[in-house]
């Protein structure tokens, strides 16, 4: 059950934030050590480690623990796909769960949502071959309809566009995976797929100002 939990948490953040022509990018994207232009930096220290990120100033973030509890605690959960799983999932899983969010200032039909995990078990598996586990990773429900290798802040990055059909409805992911200090690291936006292409830029700019600091 552990593959599902990021998929599960997008759409239950796209419940949350939906009640309240792309080119591919081949250069670099820097990281974003400072807030760029619209972006702010948020920071959170979970257990020994500080996490920073820029996110857009529209985005509320939350992180795992009470901010986690309260978000479940906020939804109706029966009207959310998958919701009989979720409660048991999270409660096994919650240590790989980093940060979670969404663009409260969203007036897009299905506005971004997104979370950001750390998975040790898949960390020694080449990046490159890593699309061959992407059904234990996200689950046999995503379809991953197109995939990139970019450098994005510097690290090597990969990128999927993923599409998952749950009860009937059909949501559009960009979720990237990189490695560092040992660890691979999982960003998954959910949105519809008109918002996902549109955003990826924003996308790309909040995974490169990612940095995980062991405070030890």
């Amino acid at each position: 059950m552990r593959k599902f939990l990021l998929v599960i948490l997008m759409l239950v953040l796209a419940g949350l934030a939906c009640n309240l022509p792309y080119q591919p990018r081949e250069a670099d994207v820097p990281e974003a050590s400072d807030p760029v232009d619209g972006f702010r930096i948020e920071s959170r220290i979970l257990g020994e480690d500080l996490i920073k990120i820029a996110v857009p100033n529209s985005y509320y973030v939350g992180d795992a623990g009470p901010d986690l509890d309260a978000l479940l605690g906020s939804l109706d959960l029966p009207s959310v796909p998958l919701s009989l799983e979720l409660q048991g999932l999270l409660e096994n899983t919650q240590d790989d769960v980093l940060l979670w969010g969404y663009d409260a200032g969203s007036t897009a039909a299905v506005p971004t949502s997104f979370v950001v995990l750390k998975n040790d078990r898949f960390a020694v598996v080449p990046l490159g071959a890593i699309s061959t586990f992407a059904g234990s990773l996200l689950g046999n429900n995503v379809t991953i309809i197109e995939e990139q290798r970019l450098t994005i802040g510097g690290r090597d990055t990969l990128r999927w566009i993923t599409v998952t059909r749950e009860a009937g409805i059909e949501f559009t992911q960009a979720v990237y995976l990189f490695k560092a200090s040992g660890t691979l690291y999982m960003i998954g936006f959910n949105a519809n797929q008109g918002e996902v292409y549109a955003q990826l830029g924003v996308y790309d700019t909040i995974v490169a100002s990612l940095t995980v600091e062991d405070l030890n």
